[in-house]
């Protein structure tokens, strides 16, 4: 999934902020802007046209409500325990966890694979070629998901 179908999914396709779901209407708002526009999901937002014509007019949302909404939709899209296993590699710099749990903070580039620790299935059959899948794999932050956990207060 890329970062605009993570956007429009952690929102069900609605305005963040008015909650309108009309998708000819939404569009993706740079919560901060500077000259070299930062692309990343921690940076973006879905808001519809009128929201985002009368947030750049400085009247609401703010910056401040744009923000704690933000915050809100990042543990919806990350998963508690996605949002634990952050917690975990920022404070111990690595974390033990299930692909499954974490496969989708490893797809936004905040954690990476180090080391698969366990994995089950078939050993020794050699018809059953493919069937061991790793279950417990040692993962660290990327910088990005340093940044990350930092900028949104996750440590």
């Amino acid at each position: 999934m890329n970062i605009d179908e993570t956007l429009f999914f952690e929102t069900d396709g609605a305005c963040a902020y008015c909650g309108i779901k009309d998708s000819r209407v939404l569009t993706i708002h740079h919560i901060e802007k500077c000259k070299l526009k930062d692309e990343s999901y921690g940076n973006k937002i879905v808001l519809c046209h009128n929201c985002h014509v009368l947030h750049n007019q400085k009247k609401s949302p703010t910056n401040k409500e744009i923000t704690a909404i933000k915050k809100r939709l990042i543990y919806k899209t990350l998963t508690q325990q996605g949002a634990n296993a952050l917690k975990e590699a920022y404070r111990k710099k690595c974390v033990l966890a299930s692909p499954y749990l974490v496969n989708h903070i490893v797809e936004m580039q905040l954690l990476e694979e180090r080391e698969i620790v366990m994995e089950i299935g078939e050993e020794d059959d050699i018809n059953l070629e493919g069937t061991r899948v790793a279950s417990l794999v040692t993962y660290e932050l990327t910088p990005k998901g340093r940044q990350f956990v930092k900028k949104w207060g996750l440590a």
